[in-house]
């Protein structure tokens, strides 16, 4: 006896929303029934850096969805994933922040609970504004979950400029007019030729991060900072304090 059919695709996402379509087909008549459905809930990372979405039903139980395989970042520094159906490709807009030494967040917009928090390995600790860059290695997929060589690179693009005392930003452009901000702290060391700036996160914890800048760069990057970095250069070590993003 011929059964009913059901297929099923996932066609976009939002801050916290799954977007599936299903076509349903009659087995007698092969009338085609097709649905688009708008579940509520939201997305998380899984232990193993993969793509999760906990659904909220009216009724009966949450809906769980993992999303296998590996994502990756597009030229707009967004999360895309390869759904393996054709060209169906789901994009995640949202901007990265860094949360710890091995945590990279990246928070969907428009949303205050949908988030990924991945695990992450350092590429290099040691950063240098002219290439705008922070590398990380991440492993993702179940036989991924412990980060080696064989992970893939994710990198970030953006450029270091001076905020409010002397904190330091990371800026970051999404695309169409997107542009957000990482937000640092610092603790700055006063070396020959070069001042070095060990990076920390908004709670004051180190990262692991040291900014190196030269003081022909620094003063290339902002005259003014350069000034009042040099006034205090006696100092073997100044604390920069955590700025507010603007």
């Amino acid at each position: 006896m011929l059964k009913d059919t059901l297929r099923k695709r996932f066609i976009a996402v939002e801050s916290d929303t799954l977007v599936i379509e299903t076509i349903q087909t009659e087995s007698k008549t092969l009338r085609q029934r097709l649905r688009v459905l708008r579940l509520k809930g939201t997305w998380r990372a899984n232990i193993q850096n993969e793509l999760c979405f906990d659904a909220v039903l009216r009724r009966g139980p949450p809906e769980h969805y993992s999303f296998k395989g590996t994502w990756k970042l597009n030229n707009n520094q967004q999360i895309e994933y390869n759904c393996g159906e054709g060209p169906d490709v789901l994009t995640f807009k949202g901007h990265w922040g860094i949360s710890s030494a091995n945590r990279l967040v990246y928070a969907l917009e428009g949303s205050s609970t949908s988030r990924f928090e991945f695990k992450v390995q350092l590429e290099s600790s040691t950063l240098y504004p002219k290439a705008g860059q922070i590398r990380y290695r991440i492993g993702i997929g179940a036989r991924k979950n412990r980060l080696t060589a064989a992970g893939q690179m994710l990198i970030l693009y953006g450029e270091w400029k001076f905020g409010r005392d002397l904190g330091l930003i990371f800026q970051m452009n999404y695309g169409q007019g997107r542009v957000k901000s990482i937000v640092f702290g610092a603790e700055v060391t006063f070396d020959h030729n070069k001042l070095i700036f060990a990076l920390r996160n908004e709670f004051g914890e180190t990262l692991g991060l040291t900014l190196t800048m030269t003081h022909q760069f620094l003063e290339d990057l902002d005259t003014e900072a350069f000034i009042r970095l040099k006034s205090r250069r006696n100092e073997q070590a100044i604390e920069v304090g955590i700025t507010i993003p603007f």
